[in-house]
């Protein structure tokens, strides 16, 4: 079984630790009930008992390598000398407290533990996956992960492939490969009519592009770097430098090349395997495959918006990007037809976010502008921004059989050392023969209802080309599946100018969408039209037959949001479904509503049906999987989990002890693409807990409107402090708090209505000036509620900042300030079962903490606060200012 929780500590070990970890750990950490004890002092060794449970347990199930580790030492410096001895890392050390972050290697944290110097060593993880039995984590392991479309590469030097650059008269003469995703989308059958894209200019706003790559020769006219790289060695929107990201787009865009393996080069074998005859073998062994992108005579100007190290950058830069483009569209500079934005980030409010508008005004000066959905499925509701925007083309990532058998023969070869074009791709890795949609693709559709992706295209096992320093790719994401609809943007636009048709931006967007052909079994929350094809759209705009794109039914009024999918309700915090069926590469969706009051959530898989081991896939198994995403929308890859494997029967258990993020949680369930037969789930229950806690004078009162529950009521010195108010965006109200006592601490609430439960999702910040006045901006995320820590004596400063309210409204924060004097309780209550509603008297006052306990994982975790006063606690409104 897998159980996700927050970290707990053992009150009775350390007197005052829960303050520390509150300190370091941030607002997940918390001390279980005086009832609970996880170490053996007595017995367990002294190195042992400076390990918090949530350690040894980690210990227990990691298969990592490594561990993120806080540890609480009497000397820094002196402990950071023995990590980086024991082959560590300190990622972050803090100056409030003796205490560090640090990355150690986890057959070495006994041996730091031993230290004189360390007092104590807490896991440094906000969630705890434990699991066993029939619920594990990986399934296909070794294959790499690229950390920044975070999307699985592969990589390879090319010493042993040649790269001939071919001429347009020269790919007259070719077939292309059915490798070549030219082939798969139509697009070589109107090269003849559209000369090739010629004529017609993509802006890449990216990372740069190699313009020196031999797959893009006379394709780069230009460039403009504008990102951080500005004003270093890294500056250049076309240096071998950058990363290879935006280069790798435009090769899927505009290649054009001969590849030549040397004999028995598994990447040349896999393709040959395959499409024995779109590629061919010299009597040498040498296998040639021609590299062919959709519009290979396209122009390409690259504006470089990400550092050469291809992390992320702010919003207002992507946007000065697609402002540039505008603007030379507009004033006669460069005639730009077409953006490609391989790129995305969150967004409250689709297509209205400032982003999205700016893509619209690029529609409006003539420029159409595809977009990736994002890497953030398979959980609908997930297409990033700008392709959230209502004029841009959002893309999907479809999976193709031969782009998965190569990339599977290729697997093999590399990690298992089977011989070069073993056929083991299309036995083991993807045993079908037709396409499906990538687990990781964005699903739609917008929160408003839009449709959205708007089609698909090959996102996955993509073969990138070769980049400076010597290597060949193949990878995935949306990313790689943008540009191909971008190229048939530039072909569409090709055949418009060279016919003086009066055809814009958004009847090529319709053109595109008409043409695609849906794949089978999937929706349009999925794919949206389909797979694109390149030669249908062109009849589109040939006949111009343009049909429309759904529209949404009205679904949100004055915040209130009524969500574009299905919905599974719960009833008193349960729902039952019986024999789902998972096929291979498909997906079920199921969606609930949560509110700040929820818990914890339950999912117990039972009665799990697999086909005969001998009839299931011989080398992975057949396997079910199962994601869940928080309430967040848009481009967030915010998931509780995010691809747990299953093969039998098992439970998942997720607790929170701060308020849960309110809004629709969506779950799915999957089978694997590598199965042979479906997995049949015969009975899938939800649970949830949902505690309300309340006080009046000494009576603490609890409503349970979820599942049945055990609990107890701790009563801890303190107060509950509460301010009310509004604010618009860039408005910034201020309140402060003091701490009078040397062991005081407090969680800070900042809770709002636009909440991610409505639409649109207004975003306010909580910042915090420290009484040092360094400042705490753990509060300024995209959560709502936002959740922070204050600890030690002084006067904070509280800072509620309208960072971006829509629609110009005003928008009301409740802002509530649990405060602990001390962490040792003064008063304890028996256990007791919480089914409904139950009232507790204590013979103290101070604030309540109700814990509640989940029965079948043995784990203790907290289910509200409640200020006992003598008299009633009133917040403190202020007007909005």
């Amino acid at each position: 079984m897998i159980h996700i929780q927050y970290m707990h500590f053992n009150r009775g070990n350390f007197k005052g630790i829960w303050l520390l970890s509150v300190l370091i750990v941030s607002t997940f950490a918390f001390v279980a009930p005086a009832t609970v004890t996880y170490v053996n002092n007595a017995v367990a060794p002294a190195a042992v008992q400076k390990l918090t449970q949530s350690v040894i347990e980690s210990l227990q199930a990691s298969t990592l390598e490594q561990m993120n580790v806080i540890v609480h030492a009497e000397d820094n410096a002196q402990v950071i000398a023995q990590i980086e001895e024991l082959g560590g890392q300190v990622s972050q050390t803090y100056q409030s407290v003796e205490a560090l972050a640090a990355s150690i290697p986890t057959s070495k944290i006994l041996e730091l533990a031993s230290n004189p110097s360390v007092i104590r060593i807490y896991d440094d993880r906000i969630q705890q996956i434990y699991y066993s039995g029939n619920i594990f984590e990986e399934l296909k392991p070794n294959i790499s992960i690229d950390p920044v479309t975070n999307t699985p590469v592969l990589e390879e030097e090319f010493a042993d492939v040649e790269v001939e650059p071919l001429t347009i008269d020269e790919i007259v003469a070719i077939e292309p490969s059915i490798y070549t995703n030219a082939y798969l989308t139509n697009a070589d059958d109107v090269w003849s009519e559209t000369n090739y894209g010629s004529g017609s200019t993509v802006v890449i706003i990216d990372t740069g592009v190699w313009s020196a790559s031999p797959m893009l020769v006379g394709n780069v006219i230009g460039g403009i770097d504008i990102s951080p790289d500005v004003g270093t060695p890294y500056e250049g929107y076309n240096l071998p430098t950058n990363h290879y990201h935006g280069t790798a787009c435009a090769h899927l865009l505009a290649a054009h090349a001969t590849l030549r393996f040397r004999p028995n080069h598994p990447w040349g074998e896999a393709i040959y395997k395959y499409d024995p005859e779109g590629t061919w073998r010299d009597a040498s062994g040498y296998v040639s495959v021609t590299c062919m992108g959709i519009a290979p005579a396209a122009s390409i100007y690259a504006i470089k918006t990400f550092p050469h190290t291809g992390a992320g950058v702010s919003s207002s830069i992507i946007m000065k990007g697609i402002d540039i483009a505008i603007q030379m569209k507009l004033n006669g500079t460069l005639d730009v037809d077409v953006i490609s934005m391989s790129l995305g980030g969150p967004v409250a409010a689709d297509g209205y976010d400032p982003e999205d508008l700016l893509v619209d005004a690029a529609t409006a000066a003539g420029i159409t502008v595809v977009a990736a959905a994002g890497n953030e499925g398979p959980a609908p509701l997930r297409v990033s921004r700008p392709a959230s925007a209502k004029t841009s083309i959002a893309v999907g990532a479809a999976m193709d059989p031969i782009h998965e058998w190569v990339l599977g023969d290729i697997y093999f070869s590399t990690y298992y050392g089977a011989p070069p074009g073993n056929g083991l791709g299309q036995v083991l890795w993807y045993p079908h023969n037709e396409m499906s949609i990538a687990y990781f693709s964005s699903r739609g559709p917008s929160a408003d209802g839009r449709v959205k992706p708007e089609v698909v295209a090959t996102g996955s096992g993509c073969f990138l080309g070769l980049f400076p320093g010597g290597t060949i790719r193949i990878g995935g994401g949306t990313s790689f599946a943008c540009p191909q609809v971008a190229g048939e943007a530039a072909l569409l636009n090709a055949y418009i100018e060279m016919n003086g048709l009066s055809i814009g931006p958004l009847e090529i967007k319709q053109a595109i969408y008409d043409g695609a052909e849906p794949i089978p079994g999937f929706t349009a929350l999925e794919q949206g039209a389909g797979y694109i094809n390149v030669a249908n759209s062109l009849e589109v705009i040939k006949s111009r037959s343009f049909g429309t794109i759904p529209k949404p039914w009205p679904n949100h009024f004055c915040g209130i949001w009524f969500p574009p999918i299905e919905m599974t309700y719960l009833c008193q915090g349960t729902k039952t479904i019986y024999d789902v069926t998972l096929e291979p590469a498909k997906y079920k969706y199921f969606a609930f509503w949560v509110t700040s009051e929820v818990d914890s959530i339950k999912i117990t898989l039972s009665d799990v049906q697999l086909a005969d081991p001998a009839l299931q896939n011989p080398f992975f198994g057949d396997a079910g999987i199962i994601y869940l995403s928080n309430s967040h929308r848009g481009g967030s890859r915010d998931y509780f989990f995010r691809g747990l494997y299953f093969n039998g029967d098992g439970q998942i258990l997720i607790t929170s002890d701060m308020p849960f993020e309110p809004g629709v949680l969506r779950l799915v369930l999957a089978g694997d693409y590598s199965s042979y037969n479906p997995v049949v789930v015969g009975k899938l229950t939800i649970e949830v807990t949902e505690v309300w806690v309340g006080g009046v004078d000494r009576v603490v009162t609890m409503y349970n409107r979820g599942a049945p529950v055990e609990a107890m009521v701790e009563v801890y010195p303190g107060k509950i402090q509460g301010f009310c108010g509004s604010v618009k965006t860039g408005g910034t109200d201020t309140y402060t708090f003091s701490i009078p006592d040397a062991s005081g601490f407090a969680f800070v609430f900042l809770y709002w209505y636009s909440d991610w439960a409505h639409f649109p999702t207004s975003d306010l910040d909580l910042i915090i000036i420290n009484p040092d006045g360094t400042l705490n901006f753990e509060g300024a995320t995209m959560a709502s509620p936002e959740v922070t820590t204050i600890s030690g004596p002084g006067t904070y400063t509280l800072l509620v900042d309208g960072y971006e309210i829509y629609f110009d409204r005003i928008e009301y924060y409740y802002l509530e300030i649990v405060y602990f004097s001390d962490g040792v309780p003064i008063w304890s209550s028996p256990t007791f079962k919480l089914d409904c509603f139950k009232t507790v008297k204590s013979p103290v006052y101070g604030v309540a903490v109700v814990w509640l306990r989940d029965i079948d994982f043995d784990t203790w975790y907290i289910g509200g606060f409640a200020y006992l006063s003598k008299k009633p606690c009133k917040p403190i409104c202020t007007d909005f200012h």
